[in-house]
């Protein structure tokens, strides 16, 4: 069956080596991390996801996301949080569907840090404050059972200058750039791919590197006598970096309105100080959804992610 031999290939994944090279240096800080504790939890294998939160990944994906307003926070180390948030609207013809997120990360590091900076900065307790932010607004439609998608993103960071930290000298770099996806239903599931970050950047005269990335993807949902279970899939591709990554959900309700869901995915993470495994869990009462994910990193370091959904 499809379903068997797409979990033998999950399985595979995330039970690989964690052995990894660091992923080439590119910015801003705020697009190499995953955008929701879930997508987190299930190896940031979201380009055929599902809600609101996709606009993060796929655009396209948004056809059939049901309205909702998400809150996330993510505590990583002691001087690391990131919030993120969003919401997705269906406007009709097509089955036009618009949404949108902000993320935000505020960050601790060392003036002499290099920039720019690998995911495992948030870890580290430097001497001044960083922050790295992505402003995201998207739109889909379906043409001939194909969902196609576009957004616009912007992102700003904040980084302290080593000339003078001090007197509040900083460095700003910002991008404006596009992403586009495509999804289709095939084989009782999602296939789906997504090219992202186009666009350029402008700074103070530092380089910065955009990660200019292509996703692809499936994903399928199938029952399995009480259980409810779902597998993610994705390759990340990008110059000199390619990153697996899988998920497993499984979900189970005794009442309708009442859901409870274990979740595990792996990746190949950015940076070293990560390891490729994480966790994660979710409870569903009627309309609200708490969502909960943890990755873990060297050291027994953590990062902790909680997100509150309302339908």
């Amino acid at each position: 069956m499809r379903v068997q031999a797409i979990l033998a290939v999950a399985t595979t994944v995330m039970l690989a080596s964690s052995a990894h090279a660091q992923a080439p240096p590119v910015g801003p800080l705020v697009l190499l991390l995953p955008a929701t504790p879930r997508a987190a939890a299930l190896g940031n294998a979201w380009v055929a996801g599902r809600d609101h939160e996709v606009v993060f990944y796929n655009p396209a994906q948004l056809i059939g996301t049901r309205g909702a307003f998400d809150v996330s926070v993510v505590q990583t180390g002691s001087d690391s949080t990131m919030a993120t948030l969003g919401s997705a609207h269906a406007a009709g013809k097509w089955s036009l569907t618009f949404g949108w997120g902000v993320q935000a990360v505020r960050f601790s590091t060392d003036v002499d840090a290099p920039y720019p900076y690998s995911p495992d900065v948030l870890l580290s307790s430097g001497s001044t404050d960083g922050f790295s932010s992505l402003f995201v607004v998207g739109g889909a439609i379906v043409i001939k059972n194909f969902r196609i998608g576009a957004a616009g993103k912007y992102a700003l960071e904040s980084v302290p200058s080593s000339l003078d930290a001090t007197a509040g000298q900083w460095r700003y770099h910002s991008a404006l750039m596009a992403d586009v996806g495509v999804a289709r239903r095939l084989w009782g599931g999602v296939v789906a791919g997504s090219v992202q970050n186009l666009g350029g950047t402008a700074n103070d005269g530092a380089p910065l590197t955009l990660p200019r990335q292509v996703l692809a993807g499936y994903s399928i949902a199938k029952p399995a006598g009480p259980l409810d279970l779902a597998i993610y899939t994705q390759v990340t591709a990008r110059n000199r970096w390619t990153s697996p990554g899988a998920g497993l959900e499984v979900g189970y309700s005794w009442i309708q309105g009442y859901n409870v869901a274990f979740r595990i995915g792996a990746r190949r993470p950015e940076t070293t100080a990560e390891y490729p495994l994480a966790f994660g869990a979710a409870f569903t009462a009627d309309r609200l959804t708490i969502e909960y994910a943890i990755r873990i990193f060297d050291g027994g370091r953590t990062s902790n992610g909680v997100t509150v959904r309302w339908r």
